[in-house]
């Protein structure tokens, strides 16, 4: 009894390396984020910040920790207006102005795939 108990607890052991080893390879969640507007726009994933917050980059992230992003939406007050939003892997998204809301220079991040 306990010859199995002990087989099945490496067993397990073996599958959990398996699967952070998946993930290590996969290099896990991987998205990409576009500026569309005229504007530098900070953002951070997953608390690493941009190197490339300028209007007309991208950058393709690749990310083990869940993909958060956060950025300021309302350049139009002082201070930081924060959002977040977790992104899924494999998606290609956009910040652009958000044309719903009233004030001209409000930036919203778009899913575009």
């Amino acid at each position: 009894m306990l010859n199995n108990q002990s087989a099945l607890q490496n067993l397990a052991l073996v599958e959990e390396i398996d699967e952070q080893a998946a993930e290590t390879v996969s290099g896990g969640e991987r998205f990409t984020i576009y500026n569309e507007t005229n504007v530098r726009i900070p953002y951070a994933v997953d608390g690493k910040q941009t190197t490339r917050p300028y209007g007309g980059s991208g950058s393709v992230w690749t990310t083990g920790k869940g993909g958060t992003i956060s950025f300021d939406y309302d350049f139009g007050r002082s201070g930081v207006q924060s959002r977040k939003y977790n992104l899924a892997d494999g998606r290609k998204y956009a910040f652009r102005y958000d044309t719903r809301t009233p004030y001209g220079q409000d930036i919203e991040l778009f899913d575009i795939t």
